[in-house]
């Protein structure tokens, strides 16, 4: 395999950029939780940026939801189900749909929308119509895919361990070996870092330009990784049931423990708001590493993706649930839309038929909100109580717990 432009980091980097976990760096987390602490508890705490999540509209999935993603203004939608990849629009339309040749792990979409990548069988790229530019097949399994602006690069890792770059007209611009198989990764606006998450339980930010850059271990494998658009904050989910967020220099903030592997996460611009997929729920935290919401699905929660503003959200709903979900925290634009009245076929369409809208089924409970299927108290903002026993947790977890866990 080739290396191209990048080379593997020697251990002098990983080193340096993880002595700044225990020195430090912990001191200043440390003072910044205590001085957020010391707020809510003299009743100054500042206001939530932007509100709670409200449901907008809910598009029932004749499959498990594995993926999602979102442009940065939230006007276009792209998800998988199964084999098959649906674009929406903002209100809920289906604009086009498009069968890969086995099932499709991730999907992901340039910020401005020009550009939709696939993995899959083979790595595919198409236009923002849903025409097919071009496919890339290797003897493996395409994981992950992310876009950069206009699709000027097409990130994918690949089930033999290999991280991939190629340009808009499929050239190859470098590789580089992981080491171990990589289940997610994500790409900054720019192009120029690269998160990944890890059979390994590593997390690793790679520099398209210097390779590896820093890694942390988690003690069990990262599903879940988003990067900010800036490429400054990196989110991430591992089967320990914990999110983390570190800075894109390799100084680790903070990590939470949930009820369930966290399997897909999201952040906003500075990391104002950071969104875990774990279990039934999507936890929504703010940068302190503060529960801020939870919202409650009828079914396993598969997906997250959310606009770099956070004014839009969308959620992957997998077994028990199967839909895609927008919410949105400006409360206002909910009475602007009308829910679509349609449900999405996973079926691959044939010569002869046409899939793709059928009727919705009758909700199975009363307990639901009517627009996206959601428990109608999901949109409950967790109370001050909640949120400075999270405070508390997380200065506890920067004081005592070892930081050597973080070396992958």
């Amino acid at each position: 395999m080739s290396s191209g432009e990048v080379t593997s980091s020697s251990s002098t980097v990983r080193v340096r950029a993880c002595s700044g976990l225990v020195d430090s760096g912990r001191i200043k987390r440390v003072l910044l939780l205590l001085c957020c602490l010391t707020a809510a508890l003299c009743g100054v705490a500042s206001a939530d940026e932007g509100g709670e999540y409200v449901p907008v509209w809910g598009q029932g999935a004749n499959g498990p939801v594995s993926s999602v993603a979102v442009t940065h203004d939230g006007s276009m939608i792209v998800a998988s189900a199964g084999s098959v990849v649906y674009v929406l629009d903002q209100q809920g339309n289906v604009l086009w749909e498009s069968p890969a040749g086995s099932r499709v792990n991730s999907v992901g979409i340039s910020p401005e929308g020009s550009r939709i990548g696939v993995a899959a069988d083979k790595l595919y790229l198409y236009d923002g119509d849903g025409d097919l530019l071009w496919t890339e097949k290797t003897g493996f399994v395409y994981r992950s895919v992310d876009l950069s602006s206009n699709g000027t690069y097409v990130a994918a890792g690949c089930d033999n361990g290999a991280v991939y770059i190629f340009d808009r007209n499929k050239k190859q611009l470098w590789d580089y070996d992981m080491g171990t198989d990589s289940y997610d990764l994500a790409i900054s606006k720019n192009g120029r870092r690269i998160a990944i998450g890890c059979d390994n339980q590593g997390v690793y930010l790679l520099n398209s330009r210097e390779g590896e850059s820093w890694s942390y271990g988690t003690g069990k494998l990262v599903r879940g990784i988003d990067l900010t658009p800036d490429g400054r904050f990196v989110a991430a989910g591992s089967v320990d049931r914990c999110l983390y967020l570190s800075t894109g220099e390799g100084e680790h903030l903070w990590k939470y423990p949930v009820g369930d592997a966290v399997i897909s996460t999201a952040l906003t611009n500075e990391a104002k708001r950071i969104f875990a997929a774990s279990g039934r729920t999507i936890y929504v935290f703010d940068r302190t590493g503060t529960e801020v919401q939870k919202i409650a699905l009828k079914g396993r929660a598969e997906s997250v993706a959310v606009t770099p503003d956070g004014s839009f959200l969308v959620v992957g709903g997998g077994e028990g649930d199967r839909s895609i979900r927008l919410f949105t925290n400006d409360p206002d634009l909910v009475e602007t839309w009308n829910p679509p009245e349609a449900v999405i076929n996973e079926t691959e369409p044939s010569e002869n038929t046409t899939t793709g809208v059928t009727v919705p089924p009758t909700p199975e409970d009363t307990g639901t909100d009517t627009a996206a299927g959601v428990s109608a108290d999901a949109r409950e903002e967790v109370p001050i109580t909640s949120r400075v026993v999270g405070w508390v947790e997380n200065i506890l977890s920067l004081l005592f717990e070892p930081r050597d866990d973080f070396l992958a």
